[in-house]
């Protein structure tokens, strides 16, 4: 049974963004591993069609460099247009002889745009606001549990939150600990047994 070029794109296309969201928003663990495996499924279903590799080459610079560039500076916004234009000409030169539908890359392009304005800007002005929130609200001293394993980084949950963690010994998940460090957005964490030896002692 043939596969559908537009399904094969539509997954890769989700892949790239999830890595976007990775690459703005680290440590849950888990937008990591969609990413991984979208964009992977897509190119071993790749490996197996008429596949140009310049195209996709093409939209893989079009999509990140546009989804990417204005985050980095707003100096690079203005590049961001180039970044569609890429991924439009790769999308529709994806595969020989089976192109994917001009309406899917005309509804793609669209989606880039708002996926672009109304969720990686979130993402930033959370970035933004969250250094000033911790700064007014430290998490030095709070409890919470290992989400996952630290060895030696891996994430952690606080005050209702995930937070990338780091911590001198590795901690299995489930593991209870205590706050005793922060640096930006990584909090430095040791198991509660050592703190309550600490504190005996």
């Amino acid at each position: 049974m043939p596969l559908d070029p537009n399904l094969v794109y539509l997954l890769l296309l989700a892949g790239l963004w999830l890595s976007v969201i990775a690459i703005h928003l680290p440590g849950t663990g888990v937008v990591e591993v969609l990413a991984v495996v979208g964009v992977g499924a897509a190119l071993l279903t790749l490996l197996n069609m008429p596949t140009n590799w310049w195209a996709l080459i093409l939209l893989a610079v079009g999509v990140l460099g546009f989804l990417i560039m204005p985050l980095l500076s707003q100096r690079y916004a203005v590049l961001a247009s180039g970044g569609l234009a890429l991924q439009a000409v790769g999308s529709y030169a994806l595969f020989n002889g089976t192109p994917v539908a001009l309406p899917v890359i005309g509804v793609t392009i669209l989606a880039s745009v708002i996926y672009y304005r109304f969720a990686l800007l979130k993402i930033l002005d959370y970035q933004k606001a969250s250094p000033a929130m911790l700064d007014d609200q430290p998490l030095i001293g709070l409890q919470g549990y290992v989400q996952r394993a630290l060895d030696p980084v891996g994430t952690v949950y606080v005050r209702g939150e995930s937070w990338t963690a780091r911590s001198d010994e590795t901690l299995a998940p489930g593991t209870e600990i205590a706050v005793v460090d922060q640096e930006g957005l990584t909090l430095y964490v040791e198991a509660m047994k050592h703190k309550r030896q600490q504190e005996e002692g």
